[in-house]
């Protein structure tokens, strides 16, 4: 209890500090204080959140562009895409946001179609993917057995029902389909005020239920821009 009450205090001298960060927090209470109440406030703060994330990593493209910990992520997404055929794959990429991790999967020859949030989508067009729809990833718009592989890159911790995610990305992987799930690892990754979950490898494969082997887990450890450790998991759809 004192714990906690040291840390609210070290956070009020931060945002006394940091004007910047004040008004997002004036902001985000203003406009979204119910964000928790209901799926449709939820997905409205998201929206915020993710124009803003995206503009922001477009303004600092050249910066992003050497970040080592994003060169390490995209290698390990490389890596687990060469590993179930690398080219020639049908791939369902759910928020594929400013496409780093989309673009050099698209290069190895694989077709990448995203869903992303209304309104982000439009920003999201500048990617590197091959198409890019606005829709919901709790209610995918895709027949049955349509992906070779799905990928849920930092996404699966935003999402008001990510079960329903899980299901759906079962529904649309063909027979021996593959799913990568990036997230942070642990009760750390609540600390980020757009999340509203977070998972463990073994919270992840209780939530999809025996329909998925797990075939690989990656850990990119905490950074100062990434505040948690990040798991990367490769999973394979098991036939029936």
């Amino acid at each position: 209890m004192l714990k906690a009450f040291s840390n609210q205090v070290q956070g009020i001298k931060y945002l006394l500090t940091h004007p910047h960060q004040l008004k997002w927090v004036i902001n985000r209470e203003l406009y979204f204080g119910k964000r928790k109440k209901s799926k449709k406030n939820w997905v409205e703060w998201q929206k915020y959140d993710a124009k803003t994330h995206i503009m922001m990593m477009q303004a600092h493209a050249e910066t992003l562009s050497v970040n080592t910990l994003n060169a390490t992520r995209i290698q390990i997404f490389l890596d687990m895409v060469n590993s179930i055929g690398g080219k020639d794959l049908k791939i369902l990429d759910v928020g594929c946001g400013d496409g780093v991790i989309s673009g050099p999967i698209m290069k190895l020859g694989n077709y990448i179609a995203s869903v992303e949030l209304p309104v982000v989508a439009s920003l999201a067009k500048k990617c590197n993917v091959s198409s890019v729809m606005a829709g919901d990833a709790e209610t995918l718009a895709f027949a049955s057995a349509s992906f070779d592989l799905v990928i849920a890159s930092e996404m699966l911790e935003h999402l008001w029902a990510p079960q329903s995610f899980l299901d759906e990305a079962y529904r649309v992987l063909k027979p021996n389909g593959f799913l990568i799930v990036e997230t942070p690892e642990g009760v750390g990754g609540l600390n980020y005020d757009s999340h509203r979950n977070f998972f463990t490898v073994e919270k992840l494969n209780s939530m999809l239920n025996m329909r998925f082997s797990l075939e690989e887990v990656k850990r990119l450890e905490a950074t100062g821009s990434a505040q948690t450790p990040t798991i990367i998991a490769l999973y394979h759809k098991k036939t029936k």
